[in-house]
């Protein structure tokens, strides 16, 4: 039994030597920049700046980020979350980094992720023309006398100016 042990503890000793850890490595987890929010493995900020979709894509990459992908709705409740805390009482149009730019009516994200959740007000736009853009909006229709806002994403043409929310990876 003691000669197994010390093999063992040998093996161990010349595994840690071979991969340069040991025992007392600190492992460093990923964390999010300052005034970003993390929600599973991404940080969002929201960029409290109105610019157009090119220009706030070209904001967020000077982040190392891009205009935000929403891959839940979790991740739509936080970036609604962090509008509704920069701005107050009224939902602005923002900007997220969904689009058809490329192919009308063939919509996806400016990271490149695959669209998995979508929040339209109705079936997802198709043949919208030159409204290729996506913002998170709020409903002006929506009832009064204290209803909740209805939220949804909609297109809009990509020159108009919005406030925006990027997205990264916690480093």
């Amino acid at each position: 039994m003691a000669v197994a042990l010390r093999v063992f503890f040998l093996l161990c000793g010349i595994c840690g030597l071979m991969t340069g850890g040991s025992a007392d490595a600190v492992v460093k987890v990923p964390s999010c920049p300052k005034d970003y929010t993390r929600v599973d493995d991404r940080c969002f900020i929201f960029i409290h700046s109105e610019r157009t979709f090119a220009d706030a894509q070209l904001a967020c990459e000077a982040l190392g980020a891009n205009l935000a992908s929403v891959n839940s709705a979790v991740e739509n409740a936080v970036i609604l979350e962090l509008i509704n805390i920069a701005k107050g009482d009224r939902l602005e149009p923002t900007w997220i980094g969904f689009n058809d730019i490329v192919v009308d009516g063939t919509f996806e994200w400016t990271d490149g992720t695959t669209p998995s959740f979508t929040n339209f007000r109705g079936a997802d736009p198709s043949d919208n023309g030159p409204l290729d853009c996506v913002v998170i909006n709020e409903d002006d229709d929506a009832p009064s006398g204290g209803a909740p806002a209805v939220v949804f994403w909609d297109a809009v043409d990509c020159t108009e100016e919005h406030f925006f929310v990027c997205a990264k990876c916690p480093v």
